[in-house]
């Protein structure tokens, strides 16, 4: 099978090919090759699937959603567990919608993500859902960020209680550990001993953790004990920016979900949230920052809306093919995918989303999606 548009961007943040076709083997959903059509039809003939006026790119790469988000648990009788795994399953399926093709699914009931992962690979489904990395339930300390909610963290107090609950999280088939360490005050929750045995624990069982985290002085925690990715990392200084490069710390900075409240609300909080991202997020992406897309909990779009993170990206100084990168190359090297799929290149996956218009020139046309593959099968749209 060979799909060809107008261009492709091959997600590497500044390659676009103009006139150019990529082929995808029909057996195992591979992309086979990248080259004119002329030359991939001698090679491996068709059939070609045309997309005029439209731009091939990589499926975009999630890194911080929750896909069973707990304000869509129905109350009643029909607020169990069943009713929520239905609920998480649509969600799922709607993130295809907006050219979403990999997750990593944060702080969900543990389990619940894992089950949904172990039916796609049995092949229990009737219909593909994306590539779901799932983290379980977050983790937080008595009384912190997570245990407001319904069904929110899992409670742990001291080293040892972080540990098990840690093990206990993997044992249900989380991929990642998710943490929750602050608020909206300057003021820590874990203490930096619990920190460090949380990502021990992980680091020991080759698992990785994405740690909650706003404010500069639970920041700097996160930093001193080593996790891998800093979610939210609102009020970062540059000092730390240079530090996280160091350790090879990525940063998922949720800019949408700040930007959207800000917008709505009013609220200084979130204001103060976005003019710091609008300050930083060009300078830290500038020194080298690894960044990741992450929408948070949807904003008044019901699904997994990337595109708009992207889109904020760019309004805060970074250039389209830059933003893509960050939604599409960036993403599966932070989940250590990036031999499997986040570019458009022979050898990964036919993860591959095709949108009307030209988004290096103008992020906007992410929202016209035309159709979405995953391993070369259509999962979303129209074949051409």
């Amino acid at each position: 099978m060979i799909l060809l548009a107008d261009r492709i961007i091959t997600g590497d943040g500044k390659t676009v090919l103009e006139n150019t076709a990529a082929a995808v083997s029909e057996q195992d959903g591979k992309i086979l090759a990248v080259g004119p059509l002329e030359t991939l039809e001698a090679r491996y003939g068709g059939p070609v699937l045309r997309y005029p006026g439209c731009t091939l790119l990589p499926g975009l790469v999630d890194l911080h959603v929750h896909l069973s988000a707990w304000g869509d648990k129905p109350f009643g009788y029909a607020g169990s567990d069943f009713s929520h795994a239905y609920i998480t399953l649509r969600n799922a399926r709607n993130a295809y919608r907006t050219g979403v093709t990999t997750i990593r699914s944060v702080a969900d009931k543990n389990g619940l993500l894992a089950s949904l992962v172990w039916a796609a690979e049995q092949k229990v489904l009737d219909e593909p859902i994306p590539r779901i990395i799932p983290c379980g339930n977050g983790i937080c300390m008595t009384g912190g960020h997570g245990s407001e909610f319904p069904d929110g963290g899992d409670i742990a107090d001291g080293p040892w209680e972080v540990r098990k609950q840690v093990r206990r999280n993997l044992q249900s088939g989380a991929q990642w550990i998710k943490l929750l360490t602050s608020r909206r005050e300057f003021i820590p929750e874990f203490t930096q001993e619990e920190l460090d045995a949380a990502v021990d624990e992980c680091h020991r069982r080759h698992r990785k953790i994405a740690v909650h985290s706003g404010v500069p002085v639970t920041i700097q925690m996160c930093i001193d004990a080593g996790v891998d990715t800093l979610e939210h990392g609102t009020f970062m200084s540059p000092e730390q920016a240079r530090q996280m490069i160091e350790k090879g710390i990525a940063w998922t900075p949720t800019v949408m979900v700040y930007s959207e409240y800000a917008k709505k609300t009013g609220n200084p909080h979130y204001q103060a949230a976005a003019e710091a991202y609008r300050a930083n997020l060009k300078p830290y992406y500038d020194m080298g920052v690894l960044i990741g897309a992450g929408t948070d909990v949807p904003v008044d779009i019901h699904g997994v809306n990337t595109y708009l993170e992207l889109e904020y990206m760019v309004e805060y100084g970074l250039t389209p093919l830059q933003a893509i990168q960050i939604g599409t190359q960036n993403g599966a090297k932070i989940l250590d995918l990036d031999q499997v799929t986040g570019t458009v290149a022979p050898g990964l996956a036919g993860d591959l989303l095709v949108v009307r218009g030209n988004p290096a020139e103008q992020i906007s046309a992410l929202r016209e999606v035309e159709a979405v593959f995953q391993y070369g099968a259509c999962v979303y749209g129209a074949q051409a």
